[in-house]
């Protein structure tokens, strides 16, 4: 089945175009992110190694593994293939510090690994998907990442808005306070939009798209999640801390990964894998959550008999 055209490249809404939109909407939603952090949550890996070191090696090393494993056992289409490596490639933002809140997770534990993982992302995603580009095109592949561009062009999209973020929190702390809610709506909603334009582009594939895509996304978005609860608990971290763990995994940056793939590697088609995402990410993490819930609940009514 042939991969559907995507016009990203040449969309435009009043005048802006869809990938200066979704750059301007991920800048956006990490400086919000940034007036949320202090400088103690990247402390916190050495008063809590174990969980945060755990969470990171399977966010940033395990997940990608399991993108390559289930391309090789799917067989995806080129673009989907790569677009699954992008997409575990990009770890989650302030968006998972939020569902951690709601699953009733270690939120502190949440933020550090976002924190950490943030300025981590940098070196390690052009690096994965430039192996993802010579495992699936071949000596002979025409499409790379040039390594330090592209580490300078995620550092001026993740590190440099946080640090912004950060600096206007630590040097004028009430005033980061009082804008902070406003800019965390406004972020989200420059999500929204960006989502709600790439899904109108792609609903008259959406069955296609749906057809090739879905199976390998969900696969990867449920096995992940698994393993970071099952690996927490193997090696005896709390109940709270295997839930951060398992959101963080379970949520991945779709935004950055879009941005990657329209305004970096200007191929609109590897962002379909991130587009599908969109959904499956909040399926599984919104029946995650019920779980928990019905676990606390249970846990709840055991205590009081």
């Amino acid at each position: 089945m042939d991969i559907p055209t995507i016009n990203l490249l040449n969309l435009t809404l009043g005048g802006f175009n869809v990938s200066d939109i979704a750059t301007g909407a991920l800048i956006l939603m990490m400086t919000t992110m940034g007036l949320t952090l202090k400088l103690s949550d990247f402390s916190r890996i050495m008063t809590q190694p174990l969980p945060v070191i755990t969470g990171l090696l399977i966010q940033l090393l395990a997940l990608p593994a399991i993108a390559f494993l289930l391309i090789a056992v799917y067989d995806p289409a080129f673009p989907i293939a790569i677009g699954m490596i992008i997409l575990a490639c990009c770890p989650s933002a302030a968006t998972s510090n939020f569902f951690t809140h709601i699953a009733k997770g270690d939120v502190a534990l949440s933020v550090t690994m976002t924190a950490i993982s943030g300025i981590i992302v940098v070196f390690t995603t052009p690096l994965f998907i430039n192996l993802g580009f010579m495992n699936l095109t071949g000596e002979g592949q025409t499409i790379y990442l040039p390594l330090l561009p592209s580490m300078l062009q995620i550092l001026k999209l993740i590190i440099l808005p946080v640090a912004v973020g950060m600096t206007l929190r630590h040097f004028a702390s009430s005033l980061a306070q009082k804008i902070e809610p406003y800019a965390t709506k406004l972020s989200f909603a420059s999500i929204l939009l960006v989502m709600a334009i790439l899904f109108s582009e792609v609903y008259p594939s959406l069955d296609i798209i749906i057809e090739l895509a879905l199976a390998p996304v969900l696969t990867l978005n449920i096995v992940m999640m698994v393993l970071g609860v099952t690996i927490a608990k193997v090696l005896k971290l709390n109940t709270q801390q295997a839930r951060s763990i398992c959101v963080e995994i379970g949520i991945q940056n779709y935004v950055l990964a879009v941005v990657i793939a329209i305004a970096i590697l200007k191929q609109p088609e590897f962002a379909i894998a991130a587009i599908v995402y969109l959904f499956t990410m909040y399926v599984c993490v919104f029946a995650f959550i019920a779980y928990c819930r019905f676990q606390d609940m249970t846990m709840n009514k055991t205590v009081r008999n």
